[in-house]
């Protein structure tokens, strides 16, 4: 080909068809791909079924009574029981040597099925409003075991309350 034409290039003869390119490298790439969505779909629906599983768990859990959005009234000196949480009579409401809610000798037995803590607010009511808080915490109680629960407060005293309730801090 010296008269500087281009050769074209050869042609495959009639009635035959050129042979396929393999794909096998893409195939590979795209059924992994497909794959992956499909177990990320997979955790994600399973997740989600978890997190509303939680989520309704803890909507019972405030409601109930001395629930975190159900606040129990509570009378001092008389027992009484949250969440399988039994406390004991006996114990009192007073004022710090500064004038701050102080409760003092509050018992409380651990009924439930595992070792755990009481987490607890007490407050003081006059009408729909908390005059004063106090906070109250247990280390871990194991199982049938009684222990006096710690409860600090900032504020004072109200010279006159309606109620006291107590519910869990959360």
């Amino acid at each position: 080909m010296s008269d500087g034409q281009a050769s074209n290039p050869p042609q495959a003869p009639a009635g035959t068809t050129p042979p396929k390119k393999k794909h096998t490298v893409r195939n590979v790439i795209l059924v992994i791909i497909v794959l992956v969505i499909l177990v990320i779909g997979g955790c994600m629906a399973l997740i989600g079924k978890a997190a509303d599983d939680i989520d309704k768990s803890i909507k019972k859990d405030e409601n109930k009574p001395g629930g975190t959005h159900n606040p129990m009234k509570i009378v001092p000196g008389k027992p009484f029981e949250v969440d399988h949480f039994n406390y004991k009579g006996g114990w009192k409401v007073g004022k710090d040597m500064i004038g701050d809610v102080d409760i003092t000798g509050l018992k409380v037995t651990n009924n439930r099925s595992d070792k755990d803590s009481a987490l607890v607010e007490i407050k003081f009511w006059r009408g729909k409003e908390v005059l004063a808080l106090a906070d109250c915490t247990t280390d871990p109680i194991d199982v049938g075991t009684t222990v006096t629960v710690s409860c600090g407060s900032t504020d004072k005293l109200p010279k006159s309350y309606d109620k006291i309730t107590i519910n869990d801090s959360f």
